[in-house]
């Protein structure tokens, strides 16, 4: 009687350790649904966004959106079938981080495609393509038509961390001292370092320096003069960089819709006098 009691002790603590490695093995092999798996099953697309006026704006006081990238994914909707959710509003820095954790499924403002983002992002078809300048005060020519003297261990170049404008100054001006921004500072505070003598020059597209201006008539900053740009991008959607399901499914509206001229039309109709000067359309294969 006792020997038959441990065999049964033995054989229930036996299936009870091979239910246990079962359910943690199962625990550990449960398929986490991916953001094309979550787009298809709910039919909405999330789509984080910064702020960088014309290309993505929002207003103060309503809260309206507008823009090239909010015109180009209005058409993206229509054509693909899916609904657009906007948010979470985010910082250029933020984009992978953002991606990653899957608090959005792509980030939806036509942003560089840049090497250090290839890295952690993958890239739609190019929407658009850019320019990018340096900017000083009004009146410092010091660095006109001469990139080296940038590149010295006395000049500061205002930079957002993990932007654009960091990985152009390392590139470019590896000896030159980088002077960081806050993390919700916006684009403006990089032109704000620059007009409070904390940095000498920043890198950004040419829309920031006309909305900075605009909004700051009594401290303009001015545009380098080289003898081309400093650099030129592609502008493009961005995913996660193991998501290349959803990425083809992006592209296969955004082809459309660059085939079809809808987005040559939005760039012409949103950018004024910088289309085709600051800012150009990408390519249609049928023209």
């Amino acid at each position: 009687m006792k020997n038959l009691l441990l065999v049964i002790v033995a054989v229930a603590l036996a299936l009870f350790i091979q239910n246990f490695v079962l359910h943690k093995e199962t625990q550990n092999t449960a398929k986490t649904e991916t953001a094309y798996e979550r787009v298809m099953r709910t039919g909405t697309l999330r789509c984080a966004y910064a702020l960088y006026p014309p290309f993505f704006d929002k207003d103060p006081n309503t809260g309206k959106l507008s823009g090239v990238s909010y015109d180009i994914m209005t058409a993206f909707e229509q054509v693909s079938g899916l609904k657009i959710e906007w948010g979470p509003e985010i910082d250029w820095g933020d984009i992978a981080a953002t991606l990653q954790s899957g608090k959005a499924d792509a980030f939806c403002t036509n942003t560089f495609a840049t090497p250090q983002r290839g890295r952690v992002l993958a890239f739609s078809t190019p929407l658009s393509f850019s320019t990018i300048e340096a900017y000083a005060r009004d009146g410092d020519t010091r660095f006109d038509n001469d990139r080296e003297r940038i590149n010295q261990p006395d000049i500061r170049i205002a930079v957002n961390m993990g932007d654009m404008s960091e990985e152009v100054a390392r590139r470019l001006f590896p000896k030159a001292q980088l002077v960081y921004k806050g993390a919700t500072g916006g684009e403006a505070e990089l032109f704000l370092n620059v007009i409070s003598q904390k940095a000498d020059l920043t890198l950004s597209g040419p829309s920031n320096l006309t909305s900075f201006n605009a909004s700051n008539p009594a401290n303009v900053l001015r545009k380098i003069e080289f003898s081309r740009p400093l650099m030129t991008f592609s502008a493009s959607l961005a995913v996660e960089i193991h998501e290349i399901e959803l990425l083809n499914l992006i592209n296969a509206s955004s082809n459309n819709l660059i085939d079809s001229g809808t987005i040559d039309q939005i760039l012409r109709n949103d950018l004024g006098k910088d289309y085709d000067a600051a800012y150009f359309p990408p390519p249609s294969r049928l023209r």
